[in-house]
């Protein structure tokens, strides 16, 4: 049996503490005395370049040419301009934009797309256009500008796209771009990799890694970015290859990240640290084990499907691992697997991230997703990151919600608090799991106390899977560990993908689900009222769905619910 616990919630002293601790350091970063430490000597030229294996988007790249900028399925207007065109620096200039637009505008990862577009000389000179007027806006500290993982980002940009920003005769231009580009690596040296945790701490190490491979002088860079480096990965990345932030999108990226440095110190000629291969090693499996059958990323905790040619590339750019690498069993992430061809079930079987790195944490934990070959079947409602900015931020909270997740739900309450400053406050403190298989067939038992201090209910849930992956069947325990005068209602949900449709089949406790390619799954429940919802499935835009609840009053010491999936034949 594996048992993860978490921590306990952060105190309001330590919260005050770390913001007083932010305010100090930014005051230091804007002093004269930080400015003169950015002072060295002035690199002429680059020693080389990183590859990029990942291709950026040919459609946001065109519409860079064309003064807009596009990313996650969203065009970012300009609003003083009738066409919306950004023209000039003005995109520099603006002083209404998000959050998220701010750091991937800054970051320059948008290099990538304009990279993309066919007509080679527009794109450089694009490119030098908009890099030459956010030097004239950013070339000394800024509050966000300047933060390290954003820097680690444009600096790993600026270095692979190098022919793009730097093919130009204007001699002063690129003087003041390489300066730049070292007195960021500077920065870094200095504040390390700030405090930051999980992927945005990785981005600060790489592009001092990076700068310190690539920028002639940077030796030093490249060996604190090294010693950071190895003490990131003993931090964040668990025994199975997981991550402590429990995001299966996070994962990707920094191994996506930490692929390109290893692959650098190897252009390089430098020997690539031990800890880098360990790492990488149990970290694809991890991530294959969080794939569903169309070759796409499971939703869990803020995670979007993500574009199936780039995680291919990602095993593509690691094929020397493929014969070392180990099975991912997840007991130590949390993410437990169940397949037998042409099935898949994840199951999320560990609580949310500790409370400081949980900004993309949901609160459904024992939630799970039930892929047929390349379609998805069951899922969870997904993350809110492609949404337009507006609707997001009414949407992102209801997404994070027990609700939004296929898994048990107590008075329509969250296992996990959600708390105002975005990060998950109590829930469960310790998640168990056991598996077991025997000839093929596939038995996981899981059990959570994120209700526990509410309603006295500690929740068992179980899965078993058949040995030919057409089987699949579950059991919901409620067993009463505190006595409680609330009887709390419970509802068992089962988010549908909008590709399946679902009928009623007459009165019975039993459902039919059709897929696209004229398959056919059975459902059936016993132990609360079967009943048809509505729902929404937040991948590519807003989708109606529907979702299967199974409902009732935890009135006694033990309520137990069955249900399960039969792949069934059909005739119309």
């Amino acid at each position: 049996m594996s048992i993860i616990h978490r921590k306990s919630v952060t105190s309001f002293a330590a919260k005050v503490q770390n913001r007083l601790k932010k305010m100090v350091k930014k005051a230091g970063y804007s002093s004269r005395i930080h400015e003169f430490r950015l002072k060295g000597k002035h690199p002429l030229r680059l020693l080389g370049t990183p590859k990029d294996p990942w291709a950026g988007s040919l459609e946001a790249g065109s519409h860079i040419l064309f003064n807009r900028f596009y990313c996650e399925g969203r065009v970012l207007r300009n609003p003083d301009e009738e066409n919306g065109e950004w023209q000039q620096g003005d995109i520099w200039r603006a002083d209404n934009l998000t959050p998220k637009w701010q750091q991937y505008l800054h970051s320059f990862c948008w290099l990538r797309d304009l990279n993309r577009v066919v007509d080679r000389n527009a794109a450089r000179i694009k490119a030098i256009t908009l890099t030459r007027h956010w030097l004239e806006s950013f070339d000394h500290w800024h509050d966000l500008a300047w933060d390290a993982d954003i820097i680690g980002r444009r600096i790993t940009n600026w270095m692979a796209y190098a022919p793009l920003i730097l093919d130009t005769n204007d001699l002063i231009y690129r003087s003041k771009l390489l300066n730049c580009l070292a007195r960021q690596a500077r920065h870094l040296y200095h504040v390390g990799d700030d405090q930051l945790r999980g992927l945005r701490r990785m981005q600060a190490i790489g592009g001092l890694i990076i700068a310190g491979l690539y920028v002639p002088y940077g030796e030093r860079w490249l060996k604190k970015g090294t010693g950071l480096l190895k003490a990131a990965l003993v931090q964040e990345i668990l025994a199975d290859g997981g991550i402590m932030s429990r995001s299966p999108e996070e994962l990707y990226r920094i191994l996506r990240d930490i692929l390109m440095v290893r692959a650098s110190f190897e252009a390089m000629g430098h020997k690539i640290p031990k800890a880098l291969d360990d790492a990488v090693g149990c970290m694809i499996p991890m991530l294959k084990n969080l794939l569903h059958g169309d070759g796409k990323l499971a939703l869990f905790n803020g995670s979007s499907e993500q574009s199936k040619r780039d995680i291919a590339a990602v095993f593509a750019f690691a094929d020397d691992f493929k014969d070392e690498m180990p099975q991912a069993d997840g007991e130590k992430s949390g993410f437990r697997r169940l397949a037998h061809d042409p099935l898949t079930v994840i199951v999320d079987a560990g609580p949310p991230a500790d409370t400081d790195i949980s900004d993309n944490s949901h609160a459904g934990t024992l939630s799970f997703e039930m892929s047929d070959g390349k379609q998805r079947v069951i899922v969870n409602c997904g993350s809110a990151s492609s949404l337009p900015d507006m609707m997001e931020s009414d949407i992102h909270n209801l997404s994070r919600a027990t609700a939004a997740h296929s898994t048990v739900v107590l008075n329509d309450k969250n296992s996990s608090e959600i708390r105002k400053d975005g990060l998950i406050g109590n829930g469960p403190t310790w998640v168990k799991c056991t598996r077991t298989s025997k000839k093929g067939h596939s038995l996981l038992e899981a059990s959570h106390d994120g209700y526990l201090s509410r309603f006295g209910i500690i929740h068992h849930r179980t899965f078993y899977m058949n040995d030919k992956g057409d089987d699949l069947r579950g059991e919901d325990i409620l067993e009463r560990r505190k006595n409680s005068s609330e009887k709390p209602r419970f509802d068992v949900r089962f988010h549908i993908h909008p590709d399946i449709t679902i009928t009623r089949q007459g009165a019975t406790d039993r459902l039919l689900l059709r897929l696209p390619t004229s398959e056919y799954w059975q459902f059936q429940c016993s132990g609360g009222a079967l009943a048809l919802e509505e729902s929404l499935y937040l991948e590519e835009g807003i989708q109606n769905s529907r979702q299967i609840v199974v409902s009732g009053t935890a009135e006694d010491k033990n309520i137990v619910i069955k249900w399960s999936l039969h792949r069934i034949e059909h005739n119309n």
